[in-house]
C-alpha cells in the first residue's frame, strides 16, 4: 500500500504525459466504440419493436377472426347462407368493420365458395362487394394449402396492389361440437394510418417501400439484425410461402449519434491539462468523496429505514476506506437475507406453505390494476373442500391438516405461469388467479383442477359426493379486459368468484361453474353461469 505522500509524488509527476494519451486511448478503445455498440443495439431494439408492433397486429387480428369463426351464429349462417336472418345487419356493417379497424371479411364455406364477401369504402362510409383481387387469391391452391386449415391462422400477403394482414379461422360451433362449417377471413390493410399508429407506438419513423423498387440485394427479412448504424435500414415481412410481401424502411434517430471528439470532450482534456497544479485537492477529493457518501447514505438509511450497501469506489487502493466498505456491505447483505426469509414468512401460510391471503390480496390488487390497463383474459377461481366440517370431526384435526396441505400443494400445480397464485383463501377455501387464452383454455383449467383433487384420492366417507374428498370452485372469468373495468373493483371479481362458487355448491357440489365476465356482460348479483 502507498502513503498519501508517494501517491501525490507519482501522481503528479506523470500526470501530463499519460493523462491525454490514456484518455485519448481510452475514448479510442473502449468508451467510443462501447457508445457504437449501445447505438447499435438500440437500433437493433426499435426493429425487434416493429416485428413485435406487427405481431400484436396479427394476434388481435386473429383473436377477433377466432372471436367470430367460433361462434354459433356464424356458423348457422354458413350451413344456411340462403337465411341469413339479423347475422349480417348485427355484425357485418361499416360501422362495425370501422370499429375492428377490417378492411375486407370474407366466409366461404367447404367447397371454398364466397357466402359473404365485403370490403369497406372509407371514404363514403359503406360496404361494398370485394374486389375481383380477393376472388382471385381465394381461389389460389397455394392459400388454400397455407391458410384454410382446421386451426386458426394468421398471415401478411399481398391482395392486388395493397398488402395486408390476414386472420383465418375455421367455421365452429361455439362448444366446437359438430363439422366444420368453413372458413371466416379478416383482412386489415398495411395503410398510412396503420403504421402511422405502429410509428407512434415504437417511436420510429415508418415508410412504405414499393416491391417494385426493391432489388434481390436489398430484400431482408425483418428478423435479420442490423450489422451497422445507419440513418434507415430497409426490411420486409415475408409470407408463409417465405415470399417478401410487404417492405417497410425504418427511419431512426440521428441525433443522439456518438461522436469520438465533441465539444465537451475537448474543453474538459484541456482543462486537465492545463491545470496540473489542482491534482492535489483532486487527490484529496478522492480520498474524503468515497467517505462522504458513505456517511450520506447512513444518514438516509437511518432516515427511511431502508438499508443500502456502500457502492462507492475510489479509484486509490486505500486499505482503510476498502476495510471499511466491505464491512459494511457484509452487514447489509446479512440484514437484507433475514428480510427477505421475514418478508417470505410474512406471505406464507404456515400449514399449506403456499401463499396466504395477506400475499393473494396484494396479487389480486396488482393483476386488476393490469387488467384496467392492458386488454387480457383472467380467471379468479374460488375453491371449497367439499364437506370437509365431517372429514375434521370424523378423521380428526391432524388429518384434516394434511389434506389442507395436500389439497394447497395439488392447486399450487394447476398455477403454472410464474404471475399466477394459488393461495389459501381462509380455512377450507383456496383461491387462484390464473391466466386464460380462450375457450379451450379454460375447459382445460377446469378439468386440470378436478384432475388434480381426485389423483389426491383421499378416502372421505363421510362425504354426499363419493367415496374420496372432492372440490366444489366458482370461476370468475374477465374476457378481454379494459379501461371498462375501471367502473368496478377487484372485490367485484371476487364477489362474481363467490357467486359462481355458492351457485356450484348449490348444484350438488363436486362440480365448477363459470360466470363470464366482460364489457357486454359485466359484473351482475345473478349471472348466466355456464357448467
Amino acid at each position: 500500500m502507498l502513503t498519501i505522500r508517494q501517491l501525490f509524488y507519482y501522481l503528479t509527476s506523470a500526470y501530463i504525459i499519460l493523462l491525454l494519451a490514456g484518455l485519448l486511448l481510452g475514448r479510442w478503445f473502449w468508451f467510443y466504440p462501447v457508445e457504437l455498440e449501445n447505438y447499435l443495439h438500440q437500433q437493433q431494439k426499435e426493429l425487434f419493436s416493429l416485428s413485435s408492433a406487427i405481431d400484436l397486429r396479427q394476434q388481435q387480428l386473429l383473436a377477433m377472426a377466432t372471436d367470430y369463426g367460433h361462434w354459433n351464429e356464424t356458423w348457422n349462417f354458413v350451413r344456411q347462407p340462403d337465411q341469413p336472418g339479423d347475422y349480417l345487419q348485427h355484425n357485418f356493417t361499416a360501422a362495425s368493420m370501422e370499429t375492428l379497424s377490417l378492411d375486407a371479411v370474407v366466409i366461404l364455406n367447404r367447397e371454398y365458395q364466397p357466402l359473404l364477401a365485403y370490403q369497406l369504402d372509407e371514404e363514403q362510409n359503406r360496404l361494398l362487394p370485394a374486389a375481383q383481387d380477393f376472388y382471385t387469391w381465394i381461389s389460389n391452391q397455394s392459400a388454400r394449402e397455407n391458410l384454410f386449415l382446421p386451426t386458426p391462422t394468421s398471415d401478411v400477403l399481398r391482395v392486388g396492389e395493397h398488402s395486408y394482414l390476414l386472420a383465418s379461422s375455421p367455421v365452429l360451433k361455439t362448444d366446437h361440437q359438430g363439422p366444420q362449417a368453413g372458413w371466416l377471413l379478416f383482412f386489415q390493410r398495411v395503410d398510412d394510418q396503420l403504421l402511422a399508429n405502429i410509428s407512434d407506438i415504437i417511436r420510429i419513423g415508418l415508410r412504405e417501400i414499393p416491391l417494385s423498387t426493391m432489388d434481390a440485394s436489398t430484400i431482408m427479412p425483418l428478423e435479420l439484425p442490423i450489422h451497422e448504424v445507419a440513418a434507415s435500414h430497409p426490411r420486409c415481412v415475408y409470407n408463409s410461402n417465405q415470399l417478401p410481401v410487404l417492405c417497410l424502411e425504418l427511419q431512426h434517430d440521428m441525433t443522439n449519434m456518438p461522436e469520438f471528439m465533441n465539444r465537451g470532450i475537448f474543453i474538459a482534456l484541456m482543462f486537465m491539462i492545463l491545470l496540473p497544479a489542482l491534482l492535489f485537492a483532486v487527490l484529496l477529493h478522492q480520498l474524503t468523496s468515497p467517505i462522504r457518501q458513505a456517511t450520506s447514505l447512513l444518514q438516509r438509511n437511518n432516515s427511511d429505514g431502508l438499508l443500502r450497501p456502500v457502492l462507492f469506489s475510489s479509484p486509490l487502493r486505500v486499505k482503510e476506506l476498502r476495510q471499511l466498505r466491505n464491512a459494511f456491505n457484509e452487514l447489509v447483505y446479512t440484514a437484507r437475507q433475514q428480510q427477505a426469509k421475514l418478508e417470505q414468512l410474512s406471505n406464507t401460510d404456515r400449514l399449506t406453505n403456499i401463499a396466504n391471503r395477506r400475499a393473494f390480496d396484494e396479487t389480486l390488487d396488482n393483476t386488476w390494476r393490469r387488467l384496467c390497463r392492458h386488454s387480457q383474459q383472467a380467471a379468479l377461481v374460488l375453491c371449497d373442500i367439499d364437506y370437509f366440517k365431517a372429514y375434521n370431526d370424523h378423521y380428526g384435526h391432524q388429518a384434516g391438516d394434511d389434506v389442507l396441505h395436500k389439497v394447497a400443494q395439488a392447486l399450487k400445480g394447476c398455477a403454472r405461469r410464474t404471475d399466477e397464485l394459488a393461495a389459501r383463501f381462509g380455512g377450507e377455501e383456496f383461491v387462484l388467479i390464473l391466466y386464460v387464452d380462450n375457450d379451450v383454455d379454460m375447459h382445460s383449467i377446469r378439468e386440470r383442477i378436478q384432475e388434480s383433487i381426485r389423483n389426491l384420492k383421499i378416502p372421505h366417507g363421510y362425504s354426499n359426493t363419493g367415496p374420496f374428498l372432492t372440490l366444489s370452485f366458482g370461476v370468475a372469468w374477465i374476457r378481454d379486459s379494459g379501461a371498462w373495468l375501471e367502473n368496478y373493483t377487484a372485490a367485484d371479481w371476487l364477489h362474481a368468484a363467490d357467486s359462481a362458487l355458492y351457485a356450484a355448491k348449490g348444484a350438488g357440489r363436486n362440480c365448477s361453474l363459470v360466470q363470464i365476465i366482460s364489457a357486454d356482460q359485466p359484473f351482475t348479483d345473478q349471472p348466466k353461469l355456464l357448467q
